[in-house]
């Protein structure tokens, strides 16, 4: 019988002991006060929060958050985690939509508290004399496998926030493939904490740091910020496993001594939330020849990823935009058309996804659950959104988000594409493709932004130059007719290229 995912950390807590489960700024936190601190916080809700209603920890990634998480996971209450990088209406709407029973404050709340209306808090001091209290006497209860584990709330990227609510068994199920041999993950392993605890894809870190014995390096986002630390101390990190986005992969490339020769024992990049280019795969196997790269695919929806392949150097200079790779075990991809039929192979159409990875649907949002979570083959399933295809191998291929498709002069045209067939240029480090809108609201015509590959170049001269470069290998009203240069793109709290804020200011 498959153990439990509470189970299983207990477990991790109690045979790991004096190991380093935990650095934050220089401090280590050991298995055996990870444990002691869990067990007294689990205490500290069994008695004063004896229901299961959630609660939301505001923070950064300061060791308080694992520790109240776990907390409220042993108690069979879901956590709401929530980045100190949020805005306030942000913060409001999450408050609005779950409605959470209590919340702990173990960053400073950057605004006024009535925000936070008439809720019991609990700042990090208060947290402190709970962590002092005697020796915990607390024992785990049996938790529903369907019990929410936590409630992540999206990004927000097309409209507010929403609620997913992921299961115990949705979450032990990710974890058995991410564990498995498909991504050998090493045990006792030193995995990079940048991720926000509020992107699901820090699950991919901290939970299996945990399960493996491992070590998780906590970044603060002020440490991210400032490049020329973050560059001196990553080597210093000894770092084994490399959780994150594209996006802070690319960024960190941008120090030499991010390579293997200064990183030695580095040897397995997982990434994860954005689009993984050719160009950044590249790169990457070049500075990490001896490391396995793994792109992975899948939305908050479908418990943090769905699909994986594993970055080929041999393949990677044959094809314009990468593989998603093959489903997890117990999980079906579709690719189907408007009637919700699958088409067949080569053909595009939108991802569907089924399984028991799948969430229940939107927290107290029945309206928006009902339009993209169904029934399918008696498994629950989600409409993603992404439009992709399968290939003769059977692997699953990115095309775009449907929402970042548009009509310009009569074509049908996808952000995305445009922006994987740009990178094909050696001219071009990054690039995004923006539509700049008229007055009656309707594209007129498509902008490219570009970081160049040579910053020092002269604009006009290296538009003329790009697009000579990129004659035949882009349909021609799929070619930007206007370019923006910039030194580097927004990201989201979430490390993702903030594409919503680049529409935002071309538009202005």
């Amino acid at each position: 019988m498959t153990k439990t995912l509470v189970t299983k950390l207990i477990n991790a807590l109690q045979i790991n002991d004096q190991n380093i489960v935990y650095t934050e700024q220089q401090k280590n936190h050991t298995y055996h006060e990870l444990k002691a601190k869990v067990f007294r916080f689990a205490d500290f809700l069994t008695t004063n929060y004896p229901n299961s209603r959630p609660i939301l920890v505001f923070g950064d990634h300061q060791f308080e958050m694992i520790v109240t998480f776990l907390g409220c996971v042993l108690t069979g209450h879901p956590y709401i985690p929530v980045d100190s990088a949020s805005g306030i209406e942000r913060i409001k709407s999450i408050l609005t939509t779950a409605d959470p029973q209590a919340i702990l404050l173990i960053s400073d709340f950057p605004f006024t508290q009535t925000y936070l209306g008439n809720r019991p808090l609990i700042n990090r001091q208060q947290l402190q004399q709970i962590f002092q209290q005697p020796e915990s006497t607390f024992q785990p209860k049996r938790i529903a496998e369907q019990t929410p584990f936590y409630i992540l709330f999206t990004s927000g990227t097309t409209g507010s926030p929403k609620g997913v609510p992921i299961s115990h068994a949705n979450l032990n199920l990710f974890l058995e493939w991410l564990l498995s041999p498909t991504f050998s993950i090493p045990e006792k392993a030193n995995f990079l904490g940048q991720v926000p605890y509020s992107f699901d894809v820090s699950n991919m870190y901290w939970l299996p740091a945990i399960l493996r014995g491992g070590t998780i390096k906590a970044l603060f986002h002020q440490e991210v910020e400032n490049f020329a630390s973050l560059f001196q101390r990553l080597p210093q990190l000894d770092l084994d496993v490399f959780v994150g986005t594209p996006s802070l992969a690319e960024m960190l490339l941008l120090s030499q001594d991010f390579c293997q020769a200064k990183m030695p024992h580095l040897k397995l990049f997982l990434l994860c939330g954005e689009e993984l280019t050719v160009k950044l795969a590249t790169k990457l196997t070049k500075r990490f020849p001896q490391s396995r790269i793994f792109n992975t695919y899948g939305p908050t929806e479908a418990t943090v990823a769905v699909s994986a392949w594993q970055v080929q150097p041999e393949k990677i200079s044959t094809v314009k935009r990468l593989p998603l790779g093959t489903a997890e075990p117990q999980v079906k991809l579709l690719v189907c058309d408007d009637h919700q039929l699958p088409v067949p192979t080569g053909q595009p159409g939108e991802i569907i996804i089924s399984g028991p990875c799948v969430s229940a649907g939107y927290l107290n949002n029945p309206q928006k659950t009902k339009a993209a979570f169904f029934t399918l083959n008696d498994q629950p399933a989600y409409h993603t959104g992404d439009l992709g295809y399968f290939d003769q191998a059977g692997l699953l291929n990115y095309l775009g988000r449907k929402d970042f498709q548009i009509k310009l002069h009569g074509f049908r045209i996808e952000l995305d594409e445009v922006r994987a067939a740009l990178e094909q240029s050696s001219l071009i480090k990054q690039a995004v493709a923006i539509p700049k809108y008229g007055s009656d609201r309707r594209p007129s015509h498509l902008v490219g932004l570009i970081i160049p590959t040579d910053s020092t170049a002269d604009h006009q001269s290296l538009i003329k130059q790009i697009r000579q470069d990129l004659a035949g290998k882009i349909m021609p009203y799929m070619l930007p007719s206007q370019f923006i240069f910039q030194r580097s793109f927004p990201l989201s709290p979430n490390g993702k290229i903030d594409v919503k804020r680049l529409i935002k200011e071309v538009n202005s």
